[in-house]
């Protein structure tokens, strides 16, 4: 058997297997808990990080087609491949998060290599003389997005503390009832000692030693993970003028990490207190398997422009997440520890739907440029359970969140020998038409360099821009400064391509 083969069944056995857990995940997973309009948000944005070609050329495939990323994208875009092919990608990503609070100019950042794609296409040839010329059958994994992060905001808060985000929400309950309510947060903060019953003339209150401000705050954020999808496509190729195709993607999602808040006196302060330091850190995991559905054509109008369009079904997801907090205060130089009991929740999670419009120009023998616009409304997104209630948190996600636009731009020349590629994006704000928070740029280079007729090795840079502002709790009437955060990510990709 030639080698190439035996890669591919290898490659196919391997996709079968994970395949079949997926689908059992899917099919017998529980819904018990929902999360955050936050978490919303984070599971439906999408940055495709699959082949260097696509890369190159900032995802913008919908109406070139050809390319393993591409078939992600508009699965149309598998009908012009003549050959079969097998690819794999492996990616060096470098984040750096720059955050500003209260004047305080914090850096961090984290490394990893990822493999972001592997792909087979088959290719069968219909006809040299009648309407249907080829058609095709793909399978690939494509990575969505990419967890991988390490955030880190400090500085001296003049006006709350978080405790006071405690006392705001325990208003109206009695100590007993603090337990089964508040497990996780307000519980551990009473069993530290840093929300205690005190009494004066007007009877009992809730109250604590932290300050009401003057304290310095930080938040460190470490979190590692992945969004990707398996994709099982077919397409046609209609007399090398109209190209159609279908998929059905199998998504998985994977994140983890931890989140931890801390609060101390400033050595300098002149507040008179017992309170020196506290912390909550809490430890996350989630894990998720989803299943959609995937439409799109790709015409070619003449020889130099061409159109694409399709439509990506929402994502119906299945999670299942673990979260444990853990509570420590240092009050009179005594210090106290809470941990809280692992929490096991499972929940479903549906993504908004996405329509894609492209074009590409080809200009004679030397190139082409291409144009994706992507729609998709952030605020359609929906967590639902059958034994909890996610309408609160449901209207909170369509509140906050709204229509988005990204635009992505990507050109590719042949030069002697080999192709270079460049290309730029800009991916909305999540918030809605006119916002800036929450939106990102993209700035991309490429090059192909064929090997032999039947292998080619493909290389891309990627630049990445993003800003954002959120604030670390709710102060209600004594007011917090947001977080100003700012990104940048780097991403090298390299490609083996086979043909066969």
């Amino acid at each position: 058997m030639h080698p190439s083969y035996k890669v591919v069944f290898f490659f196919i056995a391997y996709t079968m297997k994970r395949i079949l857990i997926a689908i059992t995940a899917i099919l017998f997973s529980t819904s018990l808990f929902a999360q955050g309009s936050d978490d919303a948000c984070l599971f439906s944005q999408t940055y495709y990080q699959g082949t260097a070609k696509s890369l190159g050329m900032a995802n913008a495939l919908g109406a070139v087609g050809g390319d393993m990323t591409a078939i992600c994208i508009n699965p149309a875009g598998m009908g012009l491949y003549r050959s079969n092919e097998f690819t794999t990608t492996i990616n060096l990503l470098h984040n750096q998060y720059n955050d500003n609070y209260y004047g305080e100019n914090t850096n961090a950042g984290k490394f990893r290599v990822t493999m972001p794609n592997i792909g087979y296409v088959g290719v069968k040839e219909r006809s040299n003389y009648r309407k249907l010329r080829f058609t095709q059958f793909g399978i690939g994994l494509t990575r969505t997005n990419e967890f991988n992060s390490h955030t880190h905001a400090q500085g001296i808060n003049t006006t709350s503390s978080k405790i006071d985000d405690y006392l705001n929400q325990i208003d109206g309950y009695y100590p007993n009832e603090l337990q089964e309510h508040f497990p996780f947060t307000v519980f551990p903060a009473w069993q530290t000692y840093l929300i205690d019953i005190y009494q004066d003339s007007l009877g009992d209150y809730y109250s604590s030693p932290v300050p009401q401000g003057g304290i310095w705050q930080s938040q460190d954020n470490r979190f590692k993970g992945r969004a990707e999808e398996w994709t099982f496509a077919g397409s046609a190729n209609y007399g090398d003028c109209l190209f159609i195709g279908g998929s059905i993607g199998l998504a998985h999602i994977k994140r983890e990490g931890t989140r931890c808040f801390e609060e101390w006196m400033p050595d300098n302060s002149s507040t008179v207190t017992d309170f020196q330091r506290w912390r909550f850190e809490e430890f996350l995991s989630s894990s998720a398997w989803g299943i959609n559905l995937k439409l799109g054509f790709i015409a070619h109008l003449n020889h130099w422009m061409r159109i694409g369009a399709s439509f990506h079904s929402p994502t119906l997801y299945n999670f299942s997440e673990t979260w444990q907090t853990e509570t420590e205060s240092r009050i009179s130089q005594v210090v106290q520890k809470s941990i809280s009991l692992e929490s096991h929740y499972e929940y479903s999670f549906v993504s908004p739907l996405k329509c894609i419009a492209s074009t590409a120009f080809v200009i004679g023998h030397y190139g082409l440029v291409s144009l994706d616009a992507e729609y998709t409304n952030f605020g359609a997104a929906r967590f639902k359970a059958d034994d909890y209630d996610y309408s609160v948190t449901n209207q909170t996600t369509k509140a906050t969140y709204g229509h988005t636009l990204n635009f992505r731009l990507g050109s590719e020349w042949r030069m002697d020998g080999f192709y270079l590629r460049a290309g730029g994006a800009y991916y909305g704000s999540p918030y809605g038409f006119g916002k800036n928070e929450g939106s990102v740029k993209k700035a991309n280079l490429g090059v192909s360099l064929p090997v032999s007729e039947s292998t080619t090795f493909d290389f891309a840079y990627e630049l990445t821009f993003g800003k954002d502002r959120f604030t670390l709790y709710n102060a209600g009437e004594l007011g917090i400064e947001a977080v100003t955060q700012r990104q940048i990510k780097n991403n090298l990709a390299a490609t083996l391509r086979m043909r066969f």
